[in-house]
């Protein structure tokens, strides 16, 4: 049960996280730092402070605002940054983390002049936390110049932090790239189908076609969609299984179609195509875990989080219902 509410309040997203591309940036303002978050579907003061580990107190008045007053969608908030939950030195216990917090770098601006900006951070420091081997930056760059301090069991920035403050920060490979790119679609209009051309194709064209057609076609919806195409090309085996499935609740995929599972036998990070069969309504979602023991998991193949199984339009007070899973077998 532990580590089941460990998993699903990681999962309590996402933070105007935008994603895992995104990093945080930090501001100043008459050398009062903050964060931006922008409110999301289901978010309230009390999930928001969870998730910036500062209290709903703090943030409130801080937008010259109270804690009666209302949240909207798309609202933009400043979040402090205070000693309970900003630190530039030290070790996190063992409830903690450290998540690194970004300045993009403005013209005429050096190490020297970042680092007074940010707490008076040395540059010796802000070389270390960034890699760098000597003072050059360019104009956009992005620099770790703090860290935000979380609960490693209330925010789901967790997943990016780091235990120690002087360990070397590991940059993302970025894929938005290739999962933002929509796929194709074929115009419904057209009056007959283009008649098959007989042309020589490479393998890989051979299992590009192979997967349009078959189980792991990228057909569906979910940001995730084009990475679940990616891992499939690299793959030569697929498994494909129906089950019972149910729902974990989590504020990440309302709008930014990022869904995810817990499964079991599967690689944490791998795309799971899942089906619903009642509509052949289709999604795809990223495994983070595996399903922990306890009796509410018993028999189940798969759990999905709540923004998932309303795409695949199921009713979240179903406690299960069948689904059927494809993914590449690493």
């Amino acid at each position: 049960m532990k580590k089941l509410g460990y998993i699903l309040i990681l999962l309590l997203f996402t933070t105007g996280i935008a994603a895992q591309n995104s990093n945080l940036n930090i501001h100043n303002e008459n050398g009062k730092l903050y964060l931006k978050h922008t409110v999301e579907a289901k978010e309230n003061w009390y999930s928001i402070g969870r998730l910036y580990n500062i209290s709903p107190k703090e943030i409130a008045p801080a937008n010259g605002l109270t804690l009666n007053s209302g949240l909207e969608i798309g609202q933009q908030l400043k979040i402090p940054l205070t000693k309970n939950n900003f630190a530039q030195q030290g070790v996190a216990p063992a409830d903690e983390i450290f998540v690194p917090l970004y300045h993009t770098v403005e013209q005429k601006e050096g190490l020297f002049r970042i680092g007074q900006n940010f707490n008076k951070v040395s540059a010796t420091e802000l070389k270390k936390w960034n890699n760098l081997d000597a003072e050059n930056i360019s104009i956009g760059q992005q620099l770790v110049v703090g860290f935000l301090k979380v609960k490693k069991n209330q925010s789901v920035l967790a997943l990016n932090g780091v235990r120690r403050i002087d360990e070397p920060i590991k940059t993302v490979p970025s894929i938005v790239n290739s999962e933002a790119t929509s796929v194709p679609v074929t115009s419904q209009a057209s009056a007959e189908p283009a008649k098959p051309v007989a042309t020589s194709s490479t393998p890989a064209q051979q299992k590009a076609a192979e997967i349009n057609t078959s189980s792991t076609s990228p057909e569906g919806s979910g940001f995730f969609k084009n990475l679940y195409k990616q891992q499939a090309l690299s793959n030569s085996a697929f498994r494909s299984e129906m089950g019972a499935a149910s729902v974990f609740k989590s504020t990440s995929g309302w709008q930014d179609a990022k869904y995810y599972a817990l499964m079991n036998n599967i690689s944490p990070g791998t795309i799971v195509r899942i089906t619903n069969p009642a509509n052949s309504k289709i999604i795809f979602a990223k495994v983070l875990g595996e399903l922990p023991p306890g009796k509410e998991n018993d028999g189940l193949l798969i759990r999905i989080s709540n923004a998932a199984a309303a795409e695949l339009k199921i009713n979240e007070k179903d406690s299960r219902f069948p689904a059927e899973v494809s993914y590449a077998k690493s």
